[in-house]
């Protein structure tokens, strides 16, 4: 039994690193830093160089201006350091975010890669196993809202494209989904649209990947 990352402890010192980045970064002009500086001061009238000296001499105010870490795609480096570990992964790849290397499930089905289809987010991962290209995509959400259920639509969506991709049985499609936002009903409601011929769609969270690896062979 594989047990799955730690999300919200590496998140959680993801937090503390970055607070304590604060002071070096408005050093260095950082433009988030100024930026989330101008918004304190439109929310409760202080001056900047009031903001800036309190940053410098005040810890715990500081951290109030770290940096979000799922602004730089923490979970899903987490989520690839975890994958690049298992046996019968190899040749992982972390996908661009877009450009001409990024890779999408266009509304037909099909993969393309390069020109971004319509309402179609990219790819995260890429990997061998055995005689399969795996590729993946990567969720990680806590909670229900607009923001999370927005997620959910879009992990649904690709699964129902690809139920309509072509012959490629060298293909498997995975939708990695964690977080306490996917319940037991969630899963379900995904799961309607998974292939269970090929080539193969899967929805299931990080720590069934090594299982459902296996049984490919």
């Amino acid at each position: 039994m594989h047990n799955p990352p730690d999300y919200e402890g590496l998140e959680q010192i993801a937090w503390r690193e970055n607070a304590e980045n604060v002071g070096v970064r408005l050093s260095s002009k950082d433009r988030y830093i100024l930026k989330k500086i101008k918004t304190y001061m439109w929310r409760f009238g202080y001056s900047e160089e009031a903001i800036k000296g309190r940053i410098q001499s005040d810890i715990m105010f500081a951290a109030w201006f770290a940096k979000e870490p799922r602004r730089t795609k923490i979970h899903e480096r987490i989520a690839a350091a975890w994958l690049e570990e298992i046996e019968l992964i190899s040749d992982f790849d972390d996908l661009p975010a877009s450009g001409p290397d990024a890779w999408y499930i266009a509304t037909d089905g099909e993969l393309r890669q390069g020109k971004k289809p319509a309402t179609v987010k990219s790819l995260d991962f890429r990997w061998q196993t055995g005689q399969y290209t795996v590729f993946a995509s990567h969720k990680y959400t806590r909670e229900s809202g607009g923001n999370q259920d927005s997620q959910f639509q879009e992990v649904q969506a690709m699964l129902k494209h690809f139920q309509q991709c072509g012959n490629n049985t060298g293909i498997v499609l995975l939708a990695i989904v964690d977080g306490p936002y996917y319940t037991e009903t969630k899963m379900q409601q995904l799961r309607r649209f998974e292939r269970t011929t090929a080539p193969i769609s899967k929805a299931l969270p990080i720590q069934d990947v090594p299982p459902f690896l296996e049984g490919l062979q």
